[in-house]
């Protein structure tokens, strides 16, 4: 399977394409891939559309889901140079200052475009080491293979399991943190709730505690297609220290400002699929 994986990610990309088409198709129209929650999701977070406006948003989706599957595949043999002219970083020289004073960032965003691009680009383009944090895989083949291709470049990614004594560890040295903060936490944890795409959402209290742990400025990476297989990236800064003292998880209601304007501006790229809403909120929260 891996074997077969890896011969795959040789074909160009104008191929993956059209295999991407194929299967864009299957996953919307014959199997439904998790069409009801699809469905359920756009309509809550945009109530004003129209009934046509949605499917073409969740039409929008499921292309862009399979560009996600055949780009990541592809990540595993992708030319550097290639990569690197297929994602664009804006406002590079904003990391210049932590560089030169040897402080280490901390970027998050969110499952919108093609993320795992995004780390492999940033490692070739961006003045420091990018370590993400990520969620292991069940399968240990899949996981190695995982693993390998995030690391390609120069990154060292951080399992969840241990992500807080690495991230303590690893900030001796200047380099950036980099994580995805739109996943639903896990149940049993702590949660900041507030409202996102006019749903009561939880967030992880990660997002505020960590960089306030590490001192770290926390940096927005703000992810846009450009065309078919072209992205670039913005970088918005969310706070840095001393942070805003007294207004209590100002640093996630600031991410959540950013992340939702960007998934309004460009809907089709957000990962629909997420049960992102699926534990309610509380009466007592």
């Amino acid at each position: 399977m891996i074997f077969f994986l890896k011969l795959l990610s040789r074909l160009p990309l104008s191929v993956l394409y059209i295999l991407s088409d194929v299967l864009a198709w299957w996953a919307r129209v014959i199997f439904k891939y998790r069409r009801e929650t699809v469905f359920e999701n756009l309509k809550k977070s945009f109530p004003d559309k129209s009934e046509e406006e949605i499917k073409k948003i969740a039409k929008g989706f499921y292309t862009n889901l399979s560009d996600l599957v055949v780009e990541t595949l592809k990540a595993i043999s992708i030319d550097k140079n290639d990569l690197a002219s297929r994602v664009q970083f804006n406002n590079i020289e904003m990391l210049q200052d932590y560089l030169q004073t040897k402080q280490s960032v901390i970027m998050i965003a969110i499952h919108q475009c093609n993320w795992e691009w995004m780390l492999l680009a940033g490692c070739i383009k961006l003045p420091f080491p990018i370590d993400a944090v990520y969620l292991k895989l069940n399968n240990p083949n899949m996981e190695k293979l995982m693993f390998e291709t995030r690391s390609r470049f120069g990154g060292n990614p951080i399992p969840t399991t241990n992500a807080l004594m690495e991230i303590m560890k690893r900030n001796r040295s200047t380099r950036a943190f980099a994580m995805l903060a739109d996943q639903v936490p896990h149940k049993s944890v702590d949660k900041y709730w507030s409202t996102f795409l006019n749903q009561d959402t939880a967030f992880q209290l990660g997002t505020e505690q960590l960089p306030k742990l590490t001192k770290d400025p926390i940096i927005f990476m703000s992810m846009k297609r450009v065309k078919r297989g072209f992205y670039e990236v913005d970088m918005i800064k969310i706070a840095e220290p001393p942070y805003a003292k007294g207004r209590d998880f100002y640093i996630i209601e600031s991410y959540k400002e950013v992340a939702e304007q960007l998934v309004k501006d460009h809907p089709t790229d957000w990962l629909w699929s997420h049960r992102r809403w699926k534990y309610k909120k509380p009466l007592y929260a």
